[in-house]
């Protein structure tokens, strides 16, 4: 009965530790499932944001690093503010133009739902989307930062 037990107990320990080590280096790095397939795709989310027209818009910096073809990706970005009682919310997107290197791109992200952003303590999330020429490999890449939106 005791070999029983320590033989599950150290089956679990095992299977505990395995998973420790898969789920440390499966993060490891953006796209990685992509590389065989020949696509990169990275975003990430940078801050300050910029509040534009009184708040009816952000404006949230993202660095983009693509090297979908026909060298255009998709950047989706969703801006969420408590507001109040309420939250403020948006979503906006723009296409990229995928070179290989790092670039600089702003998206405009619209209030919604009747609440204005302010300057303050944000979340941003960004997801690029992209595929390579013949469309044999797609994929998506995705990041969520809290970002300070300022004047």
């Amino acid at each position: 009965m005791r070999t029983r037990l320590r033989t599950k107990v150290a089956a679990a320990v095992v299977a505990l530790a395995a998973g420790g080590v898969l789920a440390l280096f499966a993060a490891a790095g953006p796209a990685v499932a992509f590389f065989s397939g020949g696509l990169f795709l990275d975003v990430q989310v940078e801050s300050p944001a910029a509040l534009v027209a009184r708040g009816a818009a952000v404006d949230v910096p993202l660095e983009v690093t693509c090297n979908a073809a026909p060298s255009t990706g998709f950047v989706e970005v969703t801006v969420t503010q408590r507001a109040g009682s309420g939250v403020a919310q948006g979503t906006g997107s723009t296409a990229v133009g995928c070179t290989g290197s790092g670039q600089q791109v702003r998206v405009r992200v619209q209030a919604t739902g009747g609440k204005a952003f302010k300057q303050g303590t944000a979340v941003a999330s960004a997801v690029i989307f992209g595929c390579t020429a013949n469309f044999s490999t797609c994929g998506s890449e995705t990041d969520s930062e809290a970002i300070q939106i300022q004047r």
